[in-house]
């Protein structure tokens, strides 16, 4: 017996936008199961993941701060995946924004001056390029899969932090412990909204989605895109390059990964720390293919995302959720998410081998 996967000519649209519904109410269930069985509260493990910190108004300004940081780096790798180019490296890129940025505020520590924050976003946009470049290169030149060469220098940037706030950059007065000095005052993003913990970060990622829907859907850089990856050998035709889009969208969500990184160590930790990778690069991921890789998919997305975040923590203090336990249901959503696409993708076919 054989089972075959059959392309769909026209997939169901209704079920493509449908699909991301399913998979995140499946998860509900699934985890209230799964974590039933393993002798924990699992609906109200559920309870507090997904629905506390939307009934919580006291949680939301937290959802604004998890939430800006996954839809800026979704918002990237989106674009990156409508070409078929997989960046999978996005927390070492987002790393790589947070040291340059680091690093430039270091530089002009002693400085002030409204110009400040903007050098920091840019050196954090140019560290994220940065850290792309290889597996670009490699890519275009060699055929190099993306998908390796970025994911292993995300451990690269993670050595490199540990090596640059253990040794360089420890502050001489933080009394032993692993981290630079506090940023100055015009090094630290300002607060959008007074006595809340919302800074700009916020509104940028807004923006940025905005942006990005804009640019995708009413320019020809958004057309090269789609068709070069839905249909390369038309995008040959119609004079697309093939290479110069691979290195055009991996500059980009490589930049916007750093710039992530940037307004991440300028907004809540106003310092580089050894907890600054939190997981955002690959929760990014998760976040790009729930949002369908529409920009505006992505913000709502990112969304849902920071409320597994900010419900995870509550869930640990509650009834006593591990760690761990946000990530399982992210990757339960994730698999749920592209098995329900390949349902709704294609058709399959049990064929029975026949007697001889």
């Amino acid at each position: 017996m054989q089972i075959r996967f059959e392309k769909k000519l026209e997939p169901s649209r209704k079920m493509l936008f449908a699909t991301p519904i399913l998979a995140v109410i499946l998860t509900m269930i699934l985890g209230a199961i799964v974590f039933s069985i393993l002798g924990y509260d699992g609906l109200g493990a559920v309870r507090e993941i997904f629905l506390t910190p939307l009934t919580n108004s006291l949680k939301w300004q937290d959802l604004a701060v998890k939430a800006a940081p996954l839809i800026i780096i979704g918002v990237g790798l989106s674009i990156g995946y409508r070409a078929n180019v997989w960046n999978i490296g996005a927390e070492g890129q987002y790393i790589a924004g947070g040291l340059a940025a680091t690093g430039m505020a270091l530089l002009t520590h002693n400085m002030s001056g409204w110009y400040l924050l903007p050098l920091m976003g840019i050196a954090g946009m140019l560290g994220g390029m940065a850290w792309v470049f290889l597996p670009a290169l490699l890519r275009t030149k060699l055929k190099v899969n993306e998908i390796l060469t970025s994911l292993m220098l995300t451990y690269v940037a993670i050595q490199l932090l540990n090596y640059l706030i253990f040794g360089p950059w420890k502050s001489p007065t933080s009394f032993g412990q692993p981290q630079t000095v506090l940023f100055n005052d015009w090094q630290i993003l300002p607060y959008i909204i007074k006595g809340t913990i919302v800074q700009a970060g916020a509104p940028i990622a807004v923006l940025i989605a905005i942006m990005a829907w804009l640019i995708m859907s009413k320019s020809v850089f958004g057309f090269q895109v789609r068709t070069v990856g839905s249909a390369p050998n038309a995008a040959r035709y119609g004079g697309f390059s093939e290479n110069k889009t691979i290195w055009l969208v991996l500059l980009i969500s490589g930049g916007l990964a750093g710039l992530a990184g940037m307004l991440e160590v300028a907004g809540p930790f106003n310092r580089m720390v050894p907890q600054f990778p939190a997981g955002y690069g690959f929760t990014a991921i998760i976040v790009a293919f729930l949002g369908r890789l529409h920009p505006i998919g992505v913000l709502i997305a990112g969304v849902v995302l920071a409320i597994t975040f900010v419900g995870g923590e509550v869930a640990q203090t509650t009834i006593g959720l591990p760690n761990a336990a946000v990530g399982l249901f992210q990757a339960m959503m994730l698999f749920l998410l592209l098995a329900g696409d390949v349902l709704v993708r294609y058709n399959i076919k049990i064929i029975r081998a026949r007697r001889a």
